[in-house]
């Protein structure tokens, strides 16, 4: 039966993305494809209880052809949950952009968004 469900997201530069994820929100690298070097293909990153994948265009597209697109287009938004919300964003608000800033939703949740390196939509709620 299903036990789990992890993200493998498209991004231009596997690198840049480990940076930015690493530095502006505290994850760590649990591997990455090849383990060192400018030209990475693949990596696996964590944090708390949160496993997320990045792998390079091209060699996303070599396993999958139908998802060939000539610019990445995000159509997604990943959704957190964190147990305090507004600590998260006080911690990030001044390193990343934010797509919607902290607000209560129609739903009675405290959440505010921002942008990734490559542009993907987080949203942080609680």
């Amino acid at each position: 039966m299903y036990e789990t469900v992890t993200t493998n997201i498209m991004v231009k530069n596997v690198k840049e993305t480990i940076k930015f994820y690493e530095e502006k929100l505290g994850f760590q690298k649990i591997l990455s494809v090849p383990e060192k070097g400018e030209n990475l293909n693949f990596a696996i990153l964590n944090k708390d209880k949160i496993t997320v994948m990045f792998q390079e265009q091209k060699n996303l597209i070599s396993e999958y052809p139908s998802l060939k697109n000539d610019k990445i287009e995000p159509s997604f938004t990943l959704f957190i949950t964190v147990n305090d919300v507004f600590q998260v964003y006080n911690d990030l608000k001044d390193k990343v952009k934010f797509a919607k800033e902290l607000h209560k939703t129609f739903y009675g949740k405290d959440e505010f968004a921002f942008f990734d390196n490559n542009s993907n939509i987080l949203t942080i709620s609680c």
